[in-house]
């Protein structure tokens, strides 16, 4: 059967399916009277006995006895009769479910009449119901449409059991696959997912299962995917960090990589905290303040300030000649990138008696304030080395919280604890995170990023085809569909070697696409990238072997086999870089400089 007939074929089935349970059931009782028929005029080619004697049954009870006969009833009757129950009367043995096979001979003919009206397909998708080998068939889905009545199915749930059991028989799966498969969708739907993201999971599934994938280790990853989630990222973010981190383990950057670099950071913390208790405990602790595990000086301000005054007291003073020019100094040579260092004002939620809670975050809000300020003034003043105050200055901040940060004891807040001086360093730890996925960035180069050979004027000839032309000392060849040079005279400065044949030679990147990508092209437009790996003056035609040797390579670590164009080569390198504004790696530009002192003496 053709896609388009079967196409049609169950377009009038689900015409049929979508009847309501009186309709749907006049159908299968027509389709009963036809399967009668049929056996009818089977039988009356054998003239027995037993068919004389069916015949003079009246209507309805040869109907029965057929149905009977199909469904197991007969034997049932038989058995029961040898068990000695007594059919004198119906009601003993009359089963209400069984009541809608029994079609009174009237109704037969009400039903005969309709199907006459029904439309000239719908009758021939009955007459196909009771061919001869789909007898059987049909009598057992109509067992089952009657199981399910009985259930108190709706038409809907009849007509998808239908659908269903067909989609199963057409999918070759095992039971056990379709309910593991059924277990997975009812988790999904218990878990609010639409049908769309039902229908995206089936089709996962089904992937997974092609793809030879075990399915236990596939739900692992959405477990974590789902952590993740859960912990605000969106769905971007957690895509972007996975090809982050794919594309790190692919430059030799493995996880193990990233986690030295944090605990590279953390050691260098840690050793700046044991630094600020070595060179400051001492005094720290004459001052009956304490330095805790990330390096925070913290002080009482019972020693520092009169109260409700911001007025330092002498005490004070001495601590910050003493502290302040060692502490901002062990900060700054620590090696530790220092985004912030802070002087910081904290007070208790208690003011004045009878204050209003407004009243008394308003005024320790600004006595906190006034008291960090004076403290940095004052800690500033003691600073006599010119480029650390310059250092601390683009550093050092005053901050006064009021009572947002309390110190709790036990759930409640510590008054006496909670009135301190604050001094603290902030490591940058964006900048930390920033190199990654710099590195992570530079790890996912592709030559395809920088767009194929370009073709700008549409005259089917790219930049590699018009630079052959161009660059050829003799006349060139092309082939058959004018768009390609298969011959010219080609003289190549690498080697100092002359080729003819296209095939022999390629078309070089002075500075290879990787060289640039690795040092900001990464960051590039596509469009710009594009123009940078199309700029002729940025083209050589070359010895092929010559350039598979050169590879990514820039002058540093390879040049020319032919000694006199190496001058020329790394000028003609600098200028494109400086074109391009291409940023040189640390100590490069030093190299560089040496590099074209000594190949153009």
């Amino acid at each position: 059967m053709s896609d388009v007939q079967h196409s049609d074929r169950n377009y009038r089935r689900g015409a049929i399916m979508g009847l309501t349970i009186a309709e749907a059931f006049i159908l299968i009782a027509f389709a009963l009277l036809l399967l009668f028929a049929f056996w009818q005029w089977e039988v009356e080619k054998q003239n027995t006995p037993e068919v004389v004697a069916f015949k003079e049954l009246t209507y309805e009870q040869r109907q029965t006895v057929l149905v009977s006969a199909q469904d197991g009833s007969i034997e049932a009757f038989i058995h029961l009769k040898e068990q000695g129950v007594d059919f004198a009367t119906p009601a003993s043995v009359e089963n209400p479910k069984d009541k809608w096979r029994f079609v009174d001979q009237d109704e037969v003919l009400r039903l005969i009449d309709a199907a006459q009206k029904l439309p000239e397909d719908m009758q021939r998708d009955l007459a196909d119901m009771v061919e001869a080998d789909k007898a059987k068939d049909m009598l057992s889905e109509m067992a089952i449409l009657e199981d399910l009545v009985d259930a108190g199915k709706s038409v809907e749930e009849l007509i998808a059991s239908s659908q269903v059991s067909e989609l199963i028989d057409k999918s070759g799966k095992s039971v056990e696959e379709l309910l593991q498969t059924a277990q997975i969708i009812e988790s999904l739907e218990n878990s609010g997912k639409s049908m769309d993201d039902i229908l995206a999971a089936s089709d996962a599934i089904d992937a997974v299962n092609e793809a030879g994938h075990d399915l236990n280790e596939i739900l692992k990853t959405a477990q974590i995917l789902e952590s993740l989630a859960a912990s605000g990222k969106s769905v971007e973010e957690l895509i972007a960090t996975a090809a982050a981190l794919e594309d790190l383990e692919k430059a030799g950057q493995s996880l193990e990589g990233i986690s030295e670099k944090i605990r590279d950071a953390e050691a260098q913390e840690a050793a700046l905290v044991g630094t600020l208790r070595s060179e400051l405990g001492g005094i720290v602790s004459s001052m009956g303040g304490h330095i805790d595990d990330t390096g925070a000086i913290i002080l009482p301000d019972g020693v520092l300030f009169q109260q409700g005054s911001a007025t330092i007291r002498p005490s004070l003073k001495q601590f910050l000649a003493q502290a302040c020019q060692p502490w901002l100094s062990t900060l700054k040579q620590s090696g530790v990138d220092i985004s912030e260092v802070k002087i910081e004002g904290h007070a208790s939620s208690e003011w004045r008696s009878g204050s209003s809670p407004r009243a008394a975050y308003l005024g320790n809000l600004n006595l906190s304030q006034l008291r960090s300020q004076a403290v940095l003034r004052s800690c500033l003043y003691y600073v006599k080395d010119p480029d650390l105050l310059d250092w601390s200055r683009k550093h050092l901040i005053a901050v006064g919280y009021s009572s947002v940060r309390p110190v709790l004891a036990n759930g409640e807040e510590d008054r006496a604890a909670s009135r301190r001086v604050v001094f603290s360093a902030t490591p940058n730890r964006q900048s930390l995170l920033e190199e990654i996925e710099a590195e992570a960035k530079i790890a996912r180069y592709d030559r395809s990023l920088f767009g194929g050979w370009a073709d700008f004027d549409n005259d089917c000839q790219n930049t590699r085809q018009e630079l052959l032309q161009e660059l050829s000392t003799g006349a060139t060849i092309l082939a058959r569909n004018n768009c390609t040079v298969v011959r010219g005279k080609w003289y190549d400065p690498y080697t100092g070697k002359t080729f003819t044949d296209a095939r022999e030679v390629d078309v070089d990147h002075l500075v290879p696409l990787k060289w640039a990508w690795d040092r900001g092209a990464h960051s590039w437009t596509a469009e710009k990238r594009e123009a940078f790996a199309n700029d002729k003056a940025n083209l050589m035609v070359v010895d092929r072997g010559a350039n598979r040797e050169k590879g990514a390579n820039g002058p540093l670590n390879w040049l020319p086999p032919l000694p006199s164009y190496q001058c020329q080569y790394v000028t003609r390198f600098r200028r494109v870089v400086s074109t391009y504004k291409i940023i040189l790696l640390h100590e490069e530009e030093g190299n560089f400089n040496r590099l074209q002192e000594n190949v153009c003496k």
